[in-house]
């Protein structure tokens, strides 16, 4: 893999004799003293994502609108009390939900920004979100998305926009006037009672990349996603697979046959018309319809992917198609080509599925994804959301989960759907003290300009660490070690860094005596590799 040290900074001469327990061992490794000679360290950094949901409401808003409008019986001084009551209740609301992903152990929010064609952020493109004050278009009065930036970043947390590329929304929902859709018509495909941007038009194309370019330049993102939404499924069936089952009750003699073959071919064909037939003709150049619309669903990946690095060149791009291949390429969407023509930065397949499902077993499906990353790291969706149903009765299913995660190569972490599925708290409670027992930074994804810091040599006197600062360093993150593993002789011990503090100085107080510490330097995305191992008496 290019890069390896994305996914772990590793001083060691192989790894291939681990004998390995989970992210971080219970086994207790106070009073034993690292040895330079034989042991090993590795400090893994680990992409930990929440997906904050915003469309109805999900994890916010939920119920709290600034109604700006006048209420019967109102005083112009009590409207402005009331709006003010409300905005702050809105604000402290969104805070708070940061705040709580913060709390579970995670380190990047993934903020739903645009779902039908309207925006959680000042733009000049799109309305804003009808769900802030209850009408499409008004100004909530602050910057949702300024203040949910200060507040991931104030806690050490990176920030994603998370877009719905082309949903426009219901066809009765009340819109602005001047609304894109309105103002050009023959961009848009109506779908049964929804609209949507037609990718077949490369308009559309260009005002997607506006879309984004616009957020990513006016606001300190530190990357745009996008989910499982491309073209509507069943699509591909009625052009594939409709035609086929038509011919075969052509040949069928069995009643039953025929009876339950009509039943399959009228719940497929269910009268909705995707009508993109004038936008083929015009240019198809000689493909093949479902072939077309796989390569416009390419140039939208590739627009949005170009659009973040135009305006922000460290800033990653990433997809969350869905868990299962053959279910995202039924959506015109194929993940290979995007990874072989370099257009994302990360995958993040949906696997929502538990441990002996009959058709998406988690392990297999994890599995499934290894070969086609090459070079490209892959960080699953987790469903937090179905904690308790079948499957997913215990807690112990996930651990099973991050554990599986953590031993595949190519995995550098892990999305949970969705943010309030965290907050129950027996799952706030396993997820602090199980699965994210330490702090993690960020792995480095996609390119970088940054300067890769020298490692530092560390010291120690009565408990403080101290090292010579690294010139190409903006600060420098405290490991405490951990034994993970042993080799099969079990003379040579594996360790890995659970981290304990940043810090900007060249110092640190180490928190608890009778451990072995490291420490490592820190510039923008790139990181050094450990320093020397510290044991402090």
């Amino acid at each position: 893999m290019k890069n390896i040290s994305l996914k772990t900074i590793v001083c060691a001469l192989a790894f291939s004799a681990i004998v390995c327990t989970s992210a971080f061992s219970q086994q207790n490794s106070r009073n034993k003293v690292f040895n330079p000679l034989t042991d090993r360290v590795e400090v893994k950094h680990e992409f930990r994502g929440a997906w904050l949901t915003t469309v109805r409401g999900s994890d916010w808003p939920r119920k709290i609108k600034v109604n700006l409008s006048r209420q019967k019986g109102e005083s112009r001084h009590q409207q402005k009390l009331r709006i003010e009551r409300q905005r702050d209740s809105q604000k402290r609301a969104l805070v708070n939900v940061i705040t709580r992903i913060k709390e579970t152990g995670c380190n990047v929010v993934i903020m739903q920004l645009c779902c039908n064609s309207e925006a959680y952020y000042k733009s000049k493109i799109l309305p804003w979100d009808h769900n802030l004050t209850g009408v499409q278009g008004e100004d909530p009065g602050y910057d949702p998305l300024k203040l949910a930036i200060e507040t991931a970043h104030s806690l050490g947390m990176q920030i994603h926009g998370w877009f719905n590329p082309m949903r426009v929304g219901s066809v009765d929902s009340d819109r602005v006037k001047n609304h894109l859709c309105f103002k050009h018509p023959d961009r848009v495909i109506k779908y049964g009672k929804t609209m949507f941007w037609n990718p077949g038009n490369p308009e559309v194309i260009q005002y997607l990349y506006d879309v984004i370019y616009e957020v990513m330049s006016n606001y300190d993102l530190d990357g745009a996603h996008i989910d499982d939404f491309f073209y509507q499924e069943g699509l591909r069936e009625k052009l594939e697979v409709l035609p086929k089952l038509r011919d075969s009750l052509k040949i069928l003699t069995d009643k039953q046959e025929i009876a339950a073959l009509r039943k399959t071919i009228n719940k497929m064909d269910d009268g909705k018309v995707w009508d993109d037939a004038a936008w083929f003709k015009k240019y198809g150049n000689g493909m093949e319809l479902g072939r077309w619309r796989e390569e416009n669903v390419n140039k939208i990946v590739a627009a949005m992917h170009k659009a973040v690095h135009d305006a922000k060149p460290n800033a990653i791009f990433g997809v969350s198609p869905g868990g299962r291949l053959v279910n995202t390429q039924k959506l015109y969407a194929d993940p290979q080509y995007w990874i072989a023509e370099g257009s994302i930065d990360y995958l993040a397949p949906q696997i929502y599925w538990q441990h002996g499902h009959k058709i998406a077993d988690f392990k297999k499906v994890l599995d499934s994804w290894g070969p086609i990353m090459k070079d490209v790291p892959c960080i699953p969706g987790m469903a937090a959301y179905r904690y308790k149903e079948k499957g997913f009765e215990s807690m112990d299913e996930f651990m099973l989960q991050m554990e599986e995660s953590r031993e595949a190569p190519y995995v550098y972490g892990n999305i949970w759907f969705t943010a309030h599925s965290l907050f129950r708290p027996d799952f706030l409670e396993y997820m602090k003290e199980k699965i994210y027992p330490y702090p993690s930074l960020v792995p480095k994804l996609g390119t970088s300009s940054d300067i890769v810091p020298a490692p530092v040599t560390i010291t120690e006197k009565d408990g403080v660490i101290s090292w010579e600062k690294s010139p190409a360093a903006q600060s420098y993150a405290v490991y405490k070690l951990y034994i993970s593993g042993y080799s099969p002789d079990g003379f040579t011990a594996y360790w890995q860094g659970g981290l304990i503090g940043q810090t900007s100085e060249n110092s640190f107080s180490a928190p608890e005596r009778a451990e072995n510490y490291v420490v490592v330097a820190i510039n923008g995305k790139e990181k050094s590799s450990p320093s020397n191992v510290i044991f402090i008496r």
